[in-house]
């Protein structure tokens, strides 16, 4: 449609101010919730992502409170926060951005730079782009695309165990008389992050050659970390296959063909039952940008390696 683009372009315009007025009027705390130096509360950290959150609980020593706003069925990475909730990271004692353009009101908000931590700042020579403009609508956060910078930077275990390392460094920075319990925390972590590379690095051997689908953009960092071909679509596993989707897919599989597609959460029966018509099996591969209904973290990323290893046959599957 010949207007089509203009449209387009009026929403994000739309979009760009609604987000500029909220980050407008948290510019600065109120006095009832700025920072005191005499205040007896405990230790406040605020977090962008549930990874960091997880990260952050994992390393913090006793007595220091972790909190990840974001409001459950919403995805962090899209989440446009109130301007309470902008004050409430502006009085945290710490807060821990992912970077790489993930939780874009960051970069409206005027946040308190000697307590911010950008997470992933470091970690790499450069972060990967996602070329996918496609723009779609998944929770009740509005319509995006994965255009730009790719985000999930903590499906690559090294860069994770980079950017919890940076958690560490700040909470001994705060609390350097708790640095011993604060490094034997982060080791703890840090070997089970670990465990997960080196189960991956696994995969990689048994998967070569082998290609893989994806319902959506999210993979780069497992993909360029584990050398693993992924091809991705934008398919909501709550969602019915559409016609155009049956088409999409047909087309996808006949360029690269692949026996499995990883999804972040599992497909509907009928899409399953699509897929296996075709020869592809399902493997869920949360990325835990958002906390899980059951279990943390780590529960599910060993979930999730399990599954690899299950489509490359080092493991049984169920």
């Amino acid at each position: 449609m010949k207007g089509r683009p203009n449209l387009l372009s009026s929403g994000r315009v739309l979009l760009s101010l609604t987000a500029l007025a909220i980050v407008a009027c948290a510019r600065k705390a109120p006095p009832d919730v700025e920072r005191g130096a005499d205040r007896e509360e405990p230790f406040t950290v605020y977090t962008v992502s549930y990874p960091l959150s997880y990260f952050a609980e994992r390393v913090a020593p006793g007595g220091v409170q972790v909190v990840f706003p974001v409001p459950e069925g919403i995805d962090p990475a899209f989440w446009m926060p109130s301007a309470d909730a902008i004050q409430q990271f502006q009085a945290a004692d710490l807060i821990l951005l992912n970077g790489a353009g993930y939780a874009r009101w960051t970069g409206y908000a005027t946040l308190p730079e000697e307590r911010v931590v950008v997470t992933a700042d470091g970690c790499r020579e450069s972060f990967l782009r996602s070329e996918d403009d496609v723009r779609h609508q998944h929770g009740p956060e509005g319509t995006h695309a994965h255009s730009g910078r790719a985000f999930t930077t903590w499906l690559d275990f090294r860069l994770a165990v980079c950017q919890a390392s940076r958690i560490r460094d700040a909470f001994v920075q705060q609390m350097p008389d708790r640095k011993q319990s604060i490094s034997e925390r982060f080791e703890a972590l840090e070997r089970d992050l670990l465990d997960l590379d080196g189960r991956l690095c696994e995969v990689s051997k048994a998967a070569a050659g082998q290609r893989l689908l994806a319902s959506h953009p999210v993979y780069q960092y497992l993909a360029d970390a584990y050398g693993l071909s992924i091809e991705s679509l934008h398919l909501e596993p709550e969602q019915e296959l559409s016609q155009d989707d049956v088409r999409t897919l047909d087309a996808l599989l006949e360029q690269h063909p692949a026996k499995w597609m990883l999804w972040e959460g599992a497909p509907l029966p009928s899409t399953q039952s699509a897929l296996a018509a075709r020869g592809v099996n399902v493997i869920v591969f949360s990325p835990a940008g958002q906390k899980p209904a059951e279990g943390d973290f780590l529960r599910v990323m060993r979930e999730n390696v399990r599954g690899l290893e299950c489509a490359t046959r080092l493991t049984k599957c169920p």
